[in-house]
């Protein structure tokens, strides 16, 4: 009991360290994020277009404290988001910056804490593991800069869950408030649409709402502007920064953007394709519903065009799932998701390096033992010494003095991002493929885990856990 209600303070204490090592004194990304998604919703406030140069970089660059970095001060940071997801933050923009950053951070916290007890309910498993599972993602990469994505894990994990039960209708506006991020919830609404047939028409009438909302919001030439021009500008001006979208790989190893961009919206749709068919054999295979938005948004962000840490976590709760139910594949998901979980490229850059083999042990010893953990835990320190020495042999990125343009007023606010991104966050180097490669290696193993389970033989099917409620899977 102590374990568990130590757990729910993992991310807190790694929030604070990150904040006590970026102090507010001085220029920090902390909500930098939030930001950019605060300066466009003020503009949809006044009636402004959010996707433009300005009113962007002059509200993010006077809008702080905290003030933003430096490099960042001439450079508008887009708010790529839908017109109906920015006008759920048009309330923040109505309080001055800092106050609405705390809120906005409440928010997040809250979100989190009933994602966390939502998924436990959902993969069987304990939220103390999750807890130690999500800790370092929610800490870094989403509550320190201002990331929705804990929006997404509770709107998708009250689908899953909702969806087990037979509530078509509720699951139905849980995945579509699931798309304040389109492109993690659109593998759950589509796997819903296809094996679920009860959903589709409130898919349908949801998602009509959101089209309406978007229109109220900014009008309709700024809503097909989003759709026409934002997003694909988006998807070029971040194709050469550093993710572990297959786009970002291909440019750095010299693909043309264009290209990269292509290849990466087809192994997108692959990838959901493959998600729901592995959903399906699952739902039946465990006579439960959940698979169907559990496991798509899992297989989508492997590759892709635009995949951020995050943004990866999604697929956490789906080897979580199987991890649960099917000891002859635990092994290989445990050890997956304990490479996968970690954001190295945050943690290993820091003093907060201490706190990946302590993640990393405790996951493993919880999941699949006392002696596998240890062995996870001396990798994950073996692997932070690494970085260390690929840091000092000079491998790591090279260092660049950046020398922003000055773009129109009313060019899209991607143009100067993507001279941003092109110039200071790609630069590959070994260090940074070696994070990336580890990083998916990790995932690699947790999806494999998951075809494993989905197509067991008969014999094995019968093995999995016999505690698990069994729910009729025909919609």
């Amino acid at each position: 009991m102590t374990a568990r209600r130590l757990a729910w303070f993992l991310a807190p204490t790694i929030l604070a360290a990150m904040v006590l090592l970026n102090p507010l004194s001085r220029p920090s990304y902390l909500e930098g994020d939030f930001r950019a998604f605060y300066c466009a919703s003020a503009a949809v406030a006044q009636h402004a277009n959010p996707y433009l140069e300005e009113p962007l970089r002059s509200c993010e660059q006077h809008a702080g404290p905290p003030a933003p970095p430096r490099s960042l001060l001439r450079v508008a940071l887009p708010a790529p988001l839908p017109p109906y997801a920015l006008a759920f933050f048009v309330p923040f923009a109505l309080l001055p910056f800092p106050l609405a950053a705390a809120a906005w951070l409440a928010v997040l916290i809250a979100a989190m804490v009933a994602a966390t007890s939502l998924w436990a309910r959902v993969t069987g498993t304990s939220s103390a593991l999750l807890n130690v599972v999500f800790a370092a993602i929610t800490a870094t990469v989403t509550w320190y800069v201002g990331q929705p994505t804990p929006l997404v894990f509770v709107a998708l994990a009250g689908a899953a869950l909702l969806l087990r039960n037979g509530r078509w209708t509720a699951a139905s506006a849980c995945a579509a408030a699931a798309a304040i991020e389109p492109h993690l919830a659109l593998p759950a609404l589509a796997a819903m649409f296809v094996l679920a047939p009860r959903t589709r028409l409130p898919l349908v009438g949801f998602g009509l709402a959101l089209g309406a909302i978007s229109v109220a919001a900014v009008g309709v030439p700024t809503t097909v502007q989003y759709v026409r021009e934002v997003i694909p500008a988006h998807a070029l001006a971040n194709a050469y920064e550093w993710q572990y979208s297959l786009t970002s790989v291909l440019t750095s190893f010299g693909v043309a953007a264009p290209l990269a961009v292509r290849l990466g919206e087809a192994m997108f749709a692959g990838m959901v394709a493959i998600g729901i068919v592995v959903a399906h054999r699952l739902a039946r295979v465990c006579g439960d519903r959940a698979p169907i938005v559990l496991i798509p948004p899992a297989f989508a962000v492997f590759g892709g065009v635009h995949v951020h840490f995050q943004q990866l976590a999604i697929a956490f709760p789906a080897i979580l799932y199987v991890c649960a139910r099917f000891p002859q594949v635990r092994s290989l998901a445990a050890s997956g998701l304990a490479v996968a979980m970690i954001p190295w490229n945050v943690l290993c850059s820091t003093v907060l390096a201490g706190f990946a083999p302590l993640l990393v042990g405790a996951f493993g010893a919880a999941a699949i033992g006392r002696r596998a953990g240890l062995v996870l835990a001396a990798l994950s320190a073996v692997f932070s010494l690494s970085l260390l020495g690929f840091a000092l042999a000079g491998l790591g990125p090279a260092d660049v003095t950046f020398v922003p343009h000055a773009f129109p007023a009313d060019s899209l606010a991607e143009r100067s991002w993507g001279e941003f991104s092109r110039a200071v966050l790609a630069r590959p180097s070994l260090l940074t493929q070696w994070l990336r490669m580890v990083t998916l290696t990790g995932l690699a193993c947790g999806l494999v885990a998951v075809v494993r389970a989905a197509f067991m033989t008969p014999l094995a099917r019968r093995a999995r856990n016999a505690s698990l409620r069994v729910v009729p899977v025909v919609a």
